[in-house]
């Protein structure tokens, strides 16, 4: 094999490192008027989409700005309930496995104050209730506590007392 030695003309090489940086600073120079240009045309499209929302927006302000007969709901974060009739006293919630007396204060405040309304009560609900009332009340879970009710609504205390133990012994 005969293996070509590479010379090098040290004449000109001064000539080639001034080649390479000048086609280098011409790409350079070419990238970035090439990305300004496009960047440019981004941004006036930009503007014309901002432009034709405004517009939109406008139209869609003076079509709704018309007076409303019907009373409109505002800052209404909340769901009210209607209270318990006044011809039946609370049930005691502190029946049920997992509710004592803070919790049972808790649900009070938030109109739970019978079985019928606890079991009627979603689980998303109780736990809301649950979580902003603190860390300490977000450790129990709810998720009996309708069914529960229920037992206690039917007056069946004997098959509430098996599945409160059911629930402390840790048996499903």
């Amino acid at each position: 094999m005969n293996l070509t030695a590479i010379t090098i003309d040290l004449d000109s090489l001064p000539v080639a490192v001034a080649e390479i940086t000048v086609l280098l600073t011409a790409a350079t120079v070419a990238g970035w008027f090439l990305a300004k240009v496009i960047i440019r045309k981004r941004i006036d499209n930009l503007r014309e989409l901002i432009e034709e929302k405004k517009y939109e927006l406008a139209q869609y302000r003076t079509l709704t700005n018309t007076t409303v007969d019907y009373p409109i709901a505002t800052n209404a974060h909340k769901t009210v309930y209607p209270p318990i009739s006044p011809d039946h006293a609370p049930d005691d919630l502190k029946v049920i496995e997992g509710i004592g007396p803070k919790i049972e204060e808790i649900l009070n405040k938030e109109g739970i104050h019978t079985y019928e309304q606890l079991m009627e009560t979603s689980l998303l609900r109780i736990a809301s209730f649950l979580k902003k009332a603190g860390p300490r009340y977000q450790l129990h879970d709810p998720s009996t506590w309708p069914q529960q009710a229920g037992l206690a609504k039917q007056q069946k205390w004997e098959e509430l007392e098996r599945f409160k133990h059911k629930l402390i012994s840790g048996r499903s």
